[in-house]
C-alpha cells in the first residue's frame, strides 16, 4: 500500500498517502511548479523535483521520473541538507537573521552564496559531494513579493555533470516563476 502501479507509472499508495498527510505543500506552487519539472525531467532525461526548506526538513513539493528512474534523496539533518545543491540554495535564500545556518560551509561562503543566488540564472551544482554517484544542479524559484518558493533540481546518477544541464534548471525556475507571477495577480 505504499506505492501504487498504474499503467506502467508509480503513485504515492494509500499507506504514504496518509503518512503524508500530515504537511500538505502549497497548491498554488505545486501547480505552477507541475509542468516545468516534468519538462525538465524529460528534456534532461533524468530526475527533476521542486522542493521547499520546512522545519529544517527538504520537502517535496513536486517530481517527475524520466525513464521511470526515480532516485530522491532525503538526507536527515540539517548538515547533510546543507551540502545538497538543493539544500544550499534553500539555506541561501533564506532571509538574513530569519534561519541559523548550518555549519557546514564557513559565513564567508554563505554569504557569497546568498549574494550570488539571487542573480539571475544561478544555479548550484552537486559534483557528488553529498552523494556518490549522484550529481545535480539547484536553482532558486522565487515569489512575485522576492522570497524563496523553492528550489527546481535535477539529479543524475553520472559521475559528472551534463553541460547544458545548468541552463535546463534554470529554464525551469524561470517558467515556475512566471507561472507563480501569473497566478498571484
Amino acid at each position: 500500500g505504499a506505492v501504487q502501479c498504474i499503467e506502467h507509472r508509480y503513485y504515492v499508495g494509500a499507506l504514504i498517502g496518509r503518512i503524508g498527510q500530515r504537511w500538505q505543500p502549497d497548491p498554488l506552487l505545486r501547480r505552477a511548479a507541475q509542468g516545468p519539472v516534468h519538462k525538465l525531467s524529460v528534456r534532461a532525461g533524468a530526475m527533476a523535483s521542486l522542493r521547499i526548506l520546512h522545519d529544517d526538513r527538504l520537502r517535496l513539493i513536486c517530481a517527475t521520473a524520466a525513464r521511470g528512474q526515480a532516485h530522491i534523496s532525503d538526507p536527515a539533518d540539517r548538515e547533510s541538507i546543507a551540502r545538497t545543491a538543493t539544500g544550499r540554495v534553500l539555506y541561501a535564500a533564506q532571509p538574513r537573521g530569519d534561519v541559523a545556518l548550518p555549519d557546514c560551509w564557513p559565513q564567508r561562503e554563505w554569504r557569497r552564496l546568498r549574494d550570488a543566488i539571487r542573480q539571475p540564472g544561478a544555479t548550484v551544482a552537486d559534483h557528488q559531494d553529498a552523494f556518490p554517484g549522484i550529481c545535480c544542479v539547484s536553482a532558486p524559484v522565487w515569489w512575485p513579493d522576492g522570497t524563496c518558493a523553492g528550489a527546481v533540481t535535477v539529479l543524475v546518477l553520472s559521475p559528472t555533470l551534463p553541460p547544458r544541464l545548468p541552463d535546463l534548471v534554470t529554464h525551469a525556475a524561470r517558467r515556475v516563476c512566471t507561472a507563480l507571477a501569473a497566478t498571484t495577480r
